[in-house]
């Protein structure tokens, strides 16, 4: 039951793959690494993977490299915690197990580190490559920066973001010419991709609107949008995207040129919509442009 060293290689990072005693492996608590290599503590055993950047998640036209993995990470402390993990390709919360709420950007996220936790959140994570397969049967979405700036697309980001398919040559490199928050996802520098929005979208598929262009020709579909819209689901192999082939108005979702989409309303008098705020982007915004701006 007492610490153990495993020699390796650590300076990109380590996560732990499987955990394979009744023992809690927690990062920082029982299991952790440094520049001698990894150890654990108190009968942790597990299985833990070397991380190397020399693969690119999401290359030019096909799907994301390596396998999904599971991730169990927790603020047993209520303290920030971080677990290592390849987060490039992006992040998904898989399984709340806290009382306390796991709220993206709030009480947990993630950066080229790893994943953190915050103020008592306990989750399962899903992080690592996801097949590509094909518009309409995942919850997948488009998001391309055509102008070499950075574009906003509405997106139900809340529970994690991945990146599924790279389209463009431009790197889609997280944190940098991708991310994402409240209002969506974002791609900056030429980065296109096709990008999996994680939810529990088919327990929930009463409340999403279907909205199509069948023939090719601009549709109106009637709802209250006074407090947003999300796109959920791409279902047409003709790209949605938003302000060219789909948008909204006060009183009706529209989409055209092909574009087939599931949506989802926002409804800001209903509970699960009460801690969603999407200001702090668009401060964080106006404060990055006007840095941007600024003469040196």
């Amino acid at each position: 039951m007492r610490r153990k060293w495993c020699p390796v290689d650590t300076h990109r990072g380590v996560e732990m793959v499987k955990q394979r005693s009744e023992a809690k492996c927690i990062q920082d608590s029982t299991w952790g690494y440094d520049g001698k290599g990894v150890w654990v503590d108190r009968g942790c055993r597990a299985d833990f993977r070397i991380i190397s950047y020399s693969r690119r998640p999401g290359g030019v036209g096909g799907g994301s490299s390596g396998r999904s993995q599971s991730l169990y990470c927790a603020s047993d402390d209520m303290r920030r915690n971080w677990c290592a993990a390849d987060a490039r390709g992006g992040v998904e919360l898989a399984r709340q197990r806290s009382e306390a709420q796991c709220l993206y950007g709030s009480t947990w996220g993630y950066d080229e580190r790893g994943i953190w936790v915050d103020r008592g959140c306990r989750a399962d994570f899903e992080v690592g490559g996801v097949d590509w397969s094909g518009w309409g049967q995942s919850f997948n979405i488009y998001c391309a920066s055509d102008d070499m700036g950075r574009n906003w697309c509405p997106a139900d980001a809340r529970k994690g973001v991945r990146l599924i398919r790279q389209r463009s040559e431009a790197e889609c490199v997280f944190g940098q010419t991708w991310g994402y928050g409240p209002r969506g996802i974002w791609v900056d520098r030429g980065c296109r991709a096709d990008f999996r929005v994680a939810g529990d979208w088919n327990a929930r598929a009463a409340d999403l609107l279907y909205c199509p262009s069948d023939d090719m020709g601009r549709h109106a579909c009637a709802v209250d949008t006074r407090d947003g819209v999300f796109i959920v689901r791409q279902r047409s192999d003709a790209d949605c995207i938003y302000g060219r082939t789909w948008g909204y108005d006060r009183r009706s979702i529209w989409v055209d040129r092909g574009c087939r989409a599931d949506f989802e309303v926002i409804d800001r008098r209903s509970a699960e919509w009460r801690d969603w705020d999407d200001r702090h982007d668009r401060d964080r915004d106006h404060d990055r442009d006007n840095r941007r701006d600024r003469p040196y």
